[in-house]
């Protein structure tokens, strides 16, 4: 026997209501989410965290961490598209990815219009790197993917810093981000590097390059998260 999933409206998609003594359908919540996570599918946001929302971080239990990751959201959710992006800086396990895209589920629920795309930074760089070589390369993949990012309404950058780029691929990120900066386009970025550190480890700067450090906290506030490991205390 199949297991209902939504017990609203027993899976048919359609909820009935009353108003006024007459019974009315109306689409059901649960088909609402299923168009909301096609949506985030469509933005590239990955699979894992299409669909969340602020809910899934949890914070029943008052964890001072989890509560900072939930007010940055908000603040940014009930300002866009007003002021500056966000930056993150974290190690691996602080909720960074989450709490971006659970940002766009938001956003494009409030904002259903809005184009939005997540990029992760390793995939960006190996698209861009093809066009180095001049007997494979293959400029429209390579436009494709910097028009998709330079006019995105909202773009989410990820893992900021992850490998280092060649100059060649540099100057197109710049490109990116300078044209952003230019038309005052909201974008948020993610990255395990900080500013400064105090024990000789890469700096953002050093993994980025000065223009792209300097256009990026020109663009976005930014954010040291510290704390738990997110991943570990909260995996599924």
């Amino acid at each position: 026997m199949t297991q209902i999933k939504c017990k609203a409206c027993n899976d048919s998609g359609w909820e009935r209501t009353e108003r006024d003594g007459r019974e009315f359908l109306k689409k059901c919540k649960c088909q609402r989410l299923e168009i909301l996570k096609d949506k985030c599918l469509s933005a590239n946001i990955p699979q894992k965290f299409a669909g969340l929302m602020i809910q899934s971080f949890g914070t029943e239990n008052g964890d001072p961490s989890l509560l900072r990751l939930v007010k940055i959201a908000n603040s940014f959710i009930e300002r866009y598209p007003v002021g500056k992006g966000i930056i993150l800086h974290g190690q691996t396990g602080m909720g960074k990815t989450h709490l971006l895209c659970t940002i766009a589920t938001e956003i494009l629920k409030k904002f259903p219009r809005t184009d939005i795309f997540y990029i992760d930074w390793n995939d960006m760089v190996r698209e861009m790197k093809s066009g180095e070589s001049h007997t494979f390369r293959d400029f429209s993949v390579i436009n494709n993917t910097i028009e998709r990012m330079s006019k995105a309404d909202l773009l989410i950058m990820d893992e900021l810093g992850a490998s280092l780029p060649s100059q060649w691929v540099r100057d197109n990120i710049y490109y990116i981000i300078n044209y952003r900066y230019n038309r005052q386009k909201m974008t948020l970025f993610a990255t395990n590097y900080f500013d400064e550190t105090a024990d000789g480890s890469p700096t953002l700067r050093e993994r980025v390059g000065d223009r792209v450090r300097s256009r990026i906290f020109e663009m976005a506030e930014s954010f040291n998260l510290a704390g738990i490991d997110y991943r570990h205390k909260y995996k599924d």
